[in-house]
């Protein structure tokens, strides 16, 4: 398996990757957000934070929604954030993802940011706007993965900054190396800006979640932070955010 990142373009959001899954055969291509995976990635966000089945999911932990399309058109539009999609090229053989919206095609984004969503943990969480539960799969490529880094301002210290967030991988791709060439492709895209360090909140009372990052470089700081979202939707009174980081220039 290979994978290639292109060398980041001066405006942020340009590192790209393609490879292979190697489960299913399909390619995958890490390439910039764009506008018309807005409703693709609310909806993504949502069945990987809140939903039923995969690993990543929140729901036992937090209500409500995970992000709205606003949100995320703020990131598309803030020049200090990378927002990176994940696509494949085919569903075919994948429990679970054929109600995924077509990437390339217009219904993507026909629903409005203020359409009602889909209480959490149902699997109508995975449905586009546009396509009925009952319809047939769109052929085009699916947007099954995202991440955003938005580059922070020197500190005091003279150290630069990025964290990281909106991390989600479908759940029926999950646990196949989706999630780490996302991470890799924000990481080689930073480095090479000149960013030393990637910061990442980790919610408390998940300690699979923690030992993850720790695998992929990251380490404990010591610090923790209050729950950045809605403190009504915490199923656990008190839960902050642990803070995690990792060197990203050598030496």
């Amino acid at each position: 398996m290979t994978t290639h990142i292109s060398d980041a373009a001066a405006s942020a959001g340009s590192t790209a990757a393609s490879s292979t899954t190697p489960a299913a055969a399909s390619a995958i291509t890490v390439r910039p957000a764009r506008e018309a995976d807005v409703d693709v990635i609310v909806d993504l966000v949502q069945v990987a934070y809140r939903g039923e089945g995969g690993w990543t999911t929140e729901a036992h932990l937090v209500s409500g929604s995970r992000t709205h399309a606003a949100e995320v058109r703020e990131m598309l539009a803030d020049p200090a954030v990378t927002l990176l999609a994940a696509e494949i090229d085919t569903v075919d053989g994948l429990d679970g993802l054929d109600t995924l919206a077509d990437a390339s095609g217009p219904d993507s984004v026909e629903a409005a940011d203020d359409a009602p969503t889909t209480s959490p943990g149902h699997a109508e969480h995975a449905e586009q706007p546009g396509h009925a539960a009952d319809s047939p799969a769109p052929s085009g490529p699916r947007v099954v993965g995202c991440c955003y880094t938005r580059q922070e301002p020197a500190d005091d210290d003279g150290m630069t900054r990025a964290e990281l967030g909106l991390f989600a991988v479908h759940p029926g791709l999950q646990s196949r190396g989706l999630g780490g060439r996302l991470l890799e492709a924000q990481a080689e895209h930073l480095r090479e800006a000149g960013i030393e360090i990637l910061m990442i909140r980790v919610l408390q009372s998940r300690p699979e979640l923690h030992a993850w990052y720790e695998r992929h470089g990251f380490v404990r700081t010591g610090a923790s932070v209050p729950f950045a979202g809605n403190p009504d939707w915490l199923q656990v009174e008190g839960l902050g955010m642990d803070v995690m980081e990792r060197p990203l220039q050598a030496g």
